[in-house]
């Protein structure tokens, strides 16, 4: 997914997210931080990748 530098924590959470469509208090409970934290990283995640959704992120990264 392009050239975009995601911290590791950043990546683990997209990981997550496209390995199991989870939630982000799911994603919380599955990387042991809290749910706001993963609403953070989500959020610069989206920012990034210029985008507004989870939906719109999820779309972008599996399109070839």
């Amino acid at each position: 997914m392009n050239n975009i530098k995601l911290t590791p924590r950043e990546q683990q959470v997209l990981d997550i997210l496209l390995e199991r469509g989870c939630t982000n208090k799911q994603i919380g409970k599955f990387l042991h931080i809290g749910e706001s934290t993963v609403k953070l990283h989500m959020s610069s995640i989206l920012k990034k990748y210029g985008l507004r959704t989870r939906s719109q992120l999820i779309i972008f990264a599996k399109t070839p």
